[in-house]
């Protein structure tokens, strides 16, 4: 939809980061196939008629963990992660009777 509603001159900044159950579970018990990462975010952009033209690290402050949630995470060895990724994408021209959804 925001293909479609938008200006062609549009310019598109989506800041996110990976998702997984890194609260919980341990690093290497992981389901790679239940995360979602920035590349899927990435892929479905580009699938829907935008055009990456930048990534943009953007680090955190690591204040949001207390001492008590690192240790915890070191002792159940948790990767925790303290950034954001900023895609900032471009729309591409439609061809005529093609639809960037598919």
């Amino acid at each position: 939809m925001a293909h479609k509603n938008t200006k062609p001159s549009t310019t598109l900044a989506f800041l996110n980061a990976d998702w997984c159950d890194f609260e919980s579970t341990p690093a290497d018990e992981e389901n790679p196939d239940k995360a979602i990462t920035i590349f899927d975010y990435q892929r479905l952009l580009t699938d829907t008629g935008w055009k990456i033209i930048r990534r943009i690290e953007c680090p955190l402050s690591t204040e949001r963990l207390t001492g008590n949630m690192v240790q915890n995470m070191q002792n159940k060895r948790i990767l925790g992660t303290i950034g954001r990724t900023l895609l900032i994408a471009k729309k591409e021209k439609v061809l005529e009777g093609s639809d960037p959804a598919i």
